[in-house]
């Protein structure tokens, strides 16, 4: 039993990867032979990493996002490990799936915001004097 532990431990990135690859896969089912409960918590996380496909439309995540909370909150033993699924943060972000003029990443408002950043610094600089 301890030797399972530690094949557990060893591989618990396992359980939270989002793509797995076949042989991971592999392991991961050879890992949860006799340990139905960490299956399911795989399970749940593969929904989770779902809701956040962009290519869900917004009703249809709210109505996973539904179900999904349904689902955890069938296995107490799981619910205060995934309580952000409750958050009610989570639906409003939601909203943002289908949306086309956003893009799938930051990185143009952070560089939209960088010039401005930098006039901050500058601006509310503390001078010191010279010694």
């Amino acid at each position: 039993m301890q030797q399972k532990i530690g094949d557990v431990f060893q591989d618990r990135l396992l359980f939270v990867k989002r793509r797995l690859t076949p042989s991971e896969r592999q392991r991961l089912l050879h890992l949860t032979r006799g340990l139905p409960h960490l299956r399911k918590l795989r399970e749940i996380l593969e929904h989770i990493y779902a809701l956040c496909d962009r290519r869900c439309h917004t009703p249809t995540a709210l109505g996973k996002l539904k179900k999904l909370r349904q689902w955890v909150n069938r296995f107490a033993w799981i619910g205060a490990t995934l309580k952000k699924v409750f958050a009610p943060h989570l639906e409003k972000a939601l909203t943002f799936l289908d949306d086309k003029l956003l893009p799938a990443t930051s990185n143009a408002v952070e560089r939209g915001n960088r010039r401005h950043r930098k006039m901050q610094k500058s601006v509310y600089r503390v001078r010191r004097q010279a010694c």
